[in-house]
């Protein structure tokens, strides 16, 4: 019989797990400054059989560009690999000025985009179950 484990989905996270999350920002991404003070993501692409082919007759870009607007610009920002997404929460309501509510539906709703886009990695804590000790 085939170990089934291997296909099992991974418990889904509970909403007190995601909000203590570390959001950590790709390292392969470069970040410039506008003129206009928005950031531009500069990520770099990896070319796969099909685009190697098409880059034969014309021209295939080797980076993308993305241009984050203001609030974008304040989240990524405060992905530093430190705060939490609950702290990044609170400091987009309190700049903001938006109900705590408000700012974690937008906030989390960004960075899975950001996640699902690879620019970021979410690191979650795991809690460890207790070990129990023996005695000598």
């Amino acid at each position: 019989m085939p170990n089934l484990a291997f296909w099992r989905r991974a418990k889904p996270l509970s909403r007190e797990q995601s909000l203590a999350s570390v959001p950590l920002r790709n390292e392969a991404v470069q970040v410039e400054q506008t003129d206009a003070g928005e950031t531009r993501l500069i990520i770099p692409l990896r070319p796969n059989r099909w685009a190697r082919l098409v880059a034969r007759v014309l021209y295939v870009p080797k980076v993308r560009r993305i241009v984050l607007d203001e609030i974008g610009s304040y989240v990524w920002g405060l992905c530093d690999g430190k705060r939490t997404v609950r702290d990044i929460i609170h400091a987009l309501a309190a700049r903001y000025k938006l109900h705590r509510k408000e700012a974690e539906v937008s906030v989390v709703a960004y960075l899975r985009q950001l996640a699902r886009k690879g620019l970021i990695g979410i690191a979650v804590l795991r809690a460890d179950k207790p070990r129990a000790q023996t005695d000598p």
